[in-house]
């Protein structure tokens, strides 16, 4: 299974909805309090600090502070799973921040709907959610949010299968991205880019993306980023024959993996260790004169199909 980079989604999420907020009496203590136990992890102790905040700023009518805590609040809703009360408080919230006139904040609650509704697989909707943001922050000029919201609705037409509509929705993200010299962001856009090409069955064209993600990552040591497209980069690799390249690949993935102990350690492990059996398998084969095991013959030269081979970055003519 290949993995979705979620740059995007954290960038369109990335500010913290307290920052605001002055710290100058009890329901500013209690809302702070409830963002530090959401950090904490601790959802269910910070959704009572919030709402005893939100009584708080109700009664002395502070509805700039109402709307920041509720979209607090509906993000260690979110943390606990209880969909259904963390789309209540976005709504709420985005509600508020449109009567205040606080448009990007209005957007960000939009955009975090839309990723509500995408992971009920409600896409239509998702969709939905995500084109009244991105007509929000092109009023307001905020152009790395854009981009951003581009990307996750290129995103979730992929999944759907609308793969023409998610290579334009990442190539005018790409072309923000490039404007507003975000080598980061321009390095997820790549990489959802390569993931659109898979699925379009041009091989070439996804892995040259994928190369130019990574070496973007390996220039913003975003190790982070870099093991999900080396993963990705892998397993073409691998389904090609080059069995020496998907193997370096993987073991870096599995490296960046260990040191945060992340979920997919285990299963990438296996993967890895099943990898270098095959190589090892082909290897063997190869001194004995014997046909190598496994698609690809890995005795060849190595040249990774794709490997700085130029790419048209101007926008699909079939869009």
């Amino acid at each position: 299974m290949v993995k979705e980079d979620h740059t995007p989604a954290d960038q369109m999420q990335r500010r913290d909805p307290l920052d605001d907020l002055e710290a100058t009496g009890p329901a500013d203590t209690l809302a702070r309090l409830g963002a530090t136990y959401s950090t904490l992890g601790r959802a269910g102790q910070a959704i009572g600090f919030y709402q005893q905040a939100l009584e708080g700023y109700r009664s002395e009518g502070d509805s700039r502070s109402e709307a920041e805590t509720l979209a607090g609040l509906a993000g260690a809703f979110w943390q606990e799973q209880d969909v259904s009360s963390a789309e209540g408080a976005f709504e709420q919230a985005a509600a508020l921040y449109r009567v205040l006139g606080m448009r990007s904040q209005e957007a960000t609650a939009l955009n975090c709907l839309g990723l509500l509704r995408d992971q009920q697989d409600d896409f239509e909707a998702a969709i939905g959610y995500y084109e009244q943001a991105l007509a929000i922050l092109w009023d307001e000029g905020d152009r790395l949010a854009e981009a951003a919201t581009l990307d996750v609705i290129g995103m979730t037409q992929r999944r759907v299968g609308n793969l023409k509509t998610a290579l334009g929705s990442h190539e005018q993200a790409l072309a923000i991205r490039l404007q507003e010299k975000d080598p980061a962001g321009e390095a997820a856009t790549r990489h959802a880019m390569a993931l659109v090409y898979e699925d379009m069955g041009d091989i070439d064209r996804a892995i040259a993306y994928y190369e130019w993600a990574l070496r973007l990552r390996g220039e913003a040591a975003d190790e982070a980023g870099e093991a999900i497209t080396s993963y990705n980069l892998s397993r073409l690799y691998a389904h090609l024959g080059y069995l020496a390249e998907a193997e370096r690949l993987l073991a870096r993935a599995v490296e960046i993996e260990s040191k945060s102990n992340h979920p997919d350690l285990p299963k990438d492990e296996i993967e890895l260790a099943e990898l270098r059996a095959r190589l090892r398998a082909d290897q063997q084969a190869a001194m004995g004169g014997a046909p190598p095991v496994g698609p690809g013959d890995t005795t060849r030269p190595h040249q990774p199909v794709g490997f700085n081979k130029p790419v048209d970055d101007s926008p699909s003519d079939d869009r």
